[in-house]
């Protein structure tokens, strides 16, 4: 448990097996109940740590009053079930997010039909989609474990105030991460709560995919909202993993030229022929552990963000009128115009 502020406090929240480590939460105390943003995993373990640092700042379950998602993956989402059943507390979600937690959690076997599906029309070879069927199996019904769906209280849709004690959130749409993210600014102590849609270390995953409610372009809507971002008065920012940082506008810069690069390089491996989302994903630089690597360094679940991130980027530059689009043969193919 870290004091940001004065009632304003960082918990870690652990994430058993996986590399990220924990995921933070972040708790607001004010004179009628606190506020908690993102909740971690539905597991024993998380529960665990989240009362011992809650009596750690004098603190009980009891006081939490009001829970806001910043959107519902499992990580940031997944306790907020068994919270509002253990405090009572309201649940306050975007509508676009709320959409989602019936499709995300339910009926698996026709989301991993679809998604075998999505790859085989983007290209992806026999061996790798058994490869994938297989990872999707084993790992999807694992990750909803950690999830307790439960539909929220209120729904949100940006250019809310949420008070609490001193604090005045403004809750900023910010999609791309996923449709209906959210982060909160609080203007007086110049402090974000991002989520995930800036980290200090890591580009936050923004691919296309199946879902309801997912936009054609994400990728565009990721940037134009991180530029809106970066005209706030910001002196911290509160991601949701890794440590609080400073410098908001250097770290977006960055991500913006991260973009950048990977788009040239997509672009260039389109521009003599006509090649699959799969074929361009293989030609490409990814990053793994901070580290450069090439598509056959990555895993299963790191290949098919890879297929989501570069078919991002080629819609990207569909809409820009960058490369062109054409079905053949059952599969999809993307050439530059």
């Amino acid at each position: 448990m870290t004091e940001i502020i004065p009632n304003f406090y960082q918990l870690q929240l652990p994430l058993p097996n996986n590399p990220l480590v924990y995921s933070n939460t972040y708790l607001v105390r004010g004179d009628d109940g606190c506020l908690l943003v993102d909740t971690g995993w539905d597991t024993e373990e998380t529960l665990s740590s989240l009362k011992k640092q809650l009596a750690e700042i004098g603190t009980h379950l009891e006081d939490i009053s009001r829970i806001v998602a910043t959107h519902i993956h499992p990580d940031h989402y997944g306790l907020a079930g068994r919270l509002r059943q253990l405090s009572q507390a309201e649940i306050a979600l975007h509508y676009l997010e709320r959409d989602l937690v019936q499709p995300g959690y339910s009926d698996m076997e026709k989301f991993i039909r679809r998604e075998i599906e999505w790859m085989h029309i983007n290209g992806v070879p026999a061996d790798e989609l058994r490869e994938g069927l297989s990872q999707l199996q084993a790992t999807r019904p694992e990750m909803i474990k950690f999830t307790a769906p439960v539909l929220p209280d209120t729904t949100l849709r940006g250019g809310e105030t949420i008070s609490v004690g001193s604090f005045s959130f403004r809750v900023l749409l910010t999609p791309g991460h996923s449709p209906g993210h959210i982060c909160l600014y609080e203007p007086t102590q110049e402090i974000l709560i991002s989520g995930d849609h800036i980290l200090p270390a890591m580009t936050p995953d923004t691919g296309v995919v199946l879902e309801p409610n997912s936009s054609p372009n994400p990728l565009d809507d990721y940037l134009n909202s991180l530029n809106e971002i970066k005209q706030l008065k910001v002196s911290l920012t509160l991601p949701g993993h890794g440590q609080p940082f400073t410098g908001l506008q250097q770290r977006i810069e960055e991500i913006i030229q991260l973009h950048k690069q990977r788009s040239s390089e997509i672009l260039e491996a389109v521009k003599v022929e006509a090649k699959t989302a799969h074929q361009i994903s293989t030609e490409i630089t990814w990053m793994l552990n901070m580290n450069p690597v090439g598509y056959q360094d990555l895993g299963p679940w790191e290949k098919r963000v890879a297929l989501e991130k570069t078919l991002a980027h080629l819609e990207s530059m569909r809409f820009g009128g960058k490369v062109g689009k054409f079905l053949q043969d059952n599969t999809i193919y993307y050439q530059a115009t």
